[in-house]
């Protein structure tokens, strides 16, 4: 488990401070010549400040050396897109986010990346991240993706081209497929072309960025579709026996290496050469599942070279090795320099694919951009609701300075907004509220307070039960929440279930973290 042993934070209100350089500050990229193209997957999920708070909160984790840039700011981009081309990565594959033709966590390309000052010496394409049932991979769903993409994206003159064909990406293409068959998933993806036609653009080339499908027929139904190609995304759990989050557990990286070299000979196998291998740097989600998944241990720029290294020998004809990724900050799979590393990973990628290429100075000596944790230790609910959320309730409102709501379960919640609490300073939680029972409900119910911290997740073991009156009258609860031992390190989380009976009328006025 990661140690518990930390300096205290100093939290203070959320501020995003603004960028103190201007555009012209940040120097012209040096572009050298990889011999062939290395790309590396963009997570755009660092728009809204609050997704940074668990990166910041960890000092167990690599931090941007950057800053917690807003994405969506060209200038951000101009410094991606800098160190990107000058440690010979070529390309942004971005995770593109559309369903039913609403498109998200658009602001990083649309807003930052294509309003760059080097956007004319940089390329990007799309990979599609349909993280959508099976069965609604439809050809209407295909069509309204193709109506979006085509002229906002791929007739951009940076759009990435393989035999002057625009490149598309799909987490996961073979869903089509396996939806409508391979006749039905032909004459969708037929509908990209059309719509390329239009543009004046050759048709698309498909990439299949799976990692679910392994069997042999089920890669030729996906060439008979119109793939060109496969990727994976990643392979975190690889030779682990683990599938994926829920326990904690830790395999080094030097594993992850071999694992990778097993899965990219699999797959050119399968594929008959036609596959681009993928490069990990790395696999550490404790920022957002804190101890509820897989860590890769002994990552280091050395071993990530030697990764590197082998995927090149591992290319086909489009000569392509694919990094994951960029940006993975809630991961642990980072490419863009760090506070930690500086851009010692990102000097493998040269020294691997242009070693003749001069060391580039990474250029900057302190983040351009800051953010403050937000810290509050009372919530009065004297104006609104103040960002709480919750579930098993209906009609949560705010009403006479009290959060209300009617619960529809035996276990309602009401959940904090982010917020960070050091708790050798407050060391009691106290509630005041009322709880109107439904008619033949006993005198009591339970209460219960949770928290999570940025190493644990929230558990039954991080709470403190109360008995809560059932008489329609204010009460104060004060908890003792310092007597259990959990109650330690950052609390980046609180948790208030205010009783265990259904139809219930709950009026919170105050919760307060005390000394």
């Amino acid at each position: 488990m990661p140690s518990s042993n930390r300096r205290v934070l100093t939290l203070l209100v959320v501020l995003m401070m603004p960028c103190i350089c201007q555009a012209a500050d940040v120097p012209e990229p040096v572009t050298p010549q990889p011999d062939m193209l290395v790309g590396a997957y963009y997570f755009p999920g660092w728009s809204d400040p609050s997704r940074w708070y668990c990166i910041k909160a960890n000092e167990d984790v690599q931090h941007p050396l950057l800053g917690y840039y807003p994405e969506g700011d060209p200038v951000a981009a101009d410094w991606h897109i800098k160190w990107a081309l000058e440690h010979g990565v070529s390309f942004f594959a971005f995770d593109h986010y559309i369903f039913q033709g609403s498109e998200r966590l658009e602001a990083a390309l649309a807003d930052g990346l294509l309003k760059s000052r080097f956007i004319d010496k940089f390329r990007f394409c799309l990979n599609w991240c349909n993280h959508a049932p099976v069965e609604t991979q439809t050809r209407e769903e295909f069509e309204q993706f193709a109506e979006l993409v085509v002229d906002k994206y791929l007739a951009h003159p940076s759009y990435l081209k393989i035999d002057d064909r625009p490149v598309v990406m799909i987490l996961s293409g073979y869903s089509f497929v396996k939806n409508l068959g391979v006749e039905g998933a032909r004459d969708a993806f037929s509908l990209l072309n059309r719509r390329c036609e239009q543009a004046g653009l050759p048709d698309a080339y498909l990439v299949f960025c799976e990692g679910n499908i392994m069997g042999e027929q089920a890669v030729k139904d996906s060439f008979a579709a119109g793939a060109e190609a496969f990727c994976l995304y990643n392979y975190p759990y690889a030779g682990t026996g683990q599938t994926g989050p829920g326990t904690y557990a830790e395999a080094s990286y030097e594993h992850l290496v071999e694992q990778g070299l097993g899965l990219w000979k699999h797959w050119r196998g399968i594929t008959g050469g036609r596959f681009w291998p993928t490069v990990m740097p790395g696999w550490d989600r404790r920022p957002w599942l804190r101890d509820c998944d897989l860590v890769r241990t002994g990552s280091t720029p050395e071993l990530f070279k030697r990764s590197l290294s082998l995927a090149r020998e591992h290319v086909n004809a489009d000569r392509i090795v694919m990094i994951e990724a960029w940006n993975e900050w809630g991961e642990g799979s980072i490419l863009e320099p760090s506070v930690e590393y500086g851009a010692a990973y990102l000097q493998q990628v040269r020294d691997v694919f242009c070693p003749s290429a001069p060391s580039p100075d990474v250029g900057l000596d302190a983040p351009i951009y800051e953010l403050q944790l937000p810290r509050a230790n009372r919530w009065a609910f004297d104006f609104d609701i103040e960002g709480w959320r919750s579930s098993g309730v209906e009609d949560l409102h705010f009403a006479h300075g009290s959060l209300v709501a009617t619960s529809t379960s035996n276990d309602p919640q009401f959940n904090a907004p982010p917020n960070y609490v050091d708790p050798e300073a407050r060391r009691r939680a106290s509630v005041r509220m009322r709880v109107t029972p439904p008619e033949g409900a006993p005198e009591t119910g339970v209460g219960q307070f949770f928290w999570s911290t940025v190493e644990r997740a929230l558990s039954e073991q991080s709470s403190v039960h109360f008995t809560v009156f059932l008489d329609g009258r204010w009460h104060e609860y004060s908890l003792d929440v310092a007597s259990n031992p959990n109650w330690a390190g950052i609390i980046d989380g609180l948790r208030l279930d205010p009783v265990d009976i259904k139809g219930a009328t709950i009026e919170v006025d105050r919760i307060q973290l005390l000394p």
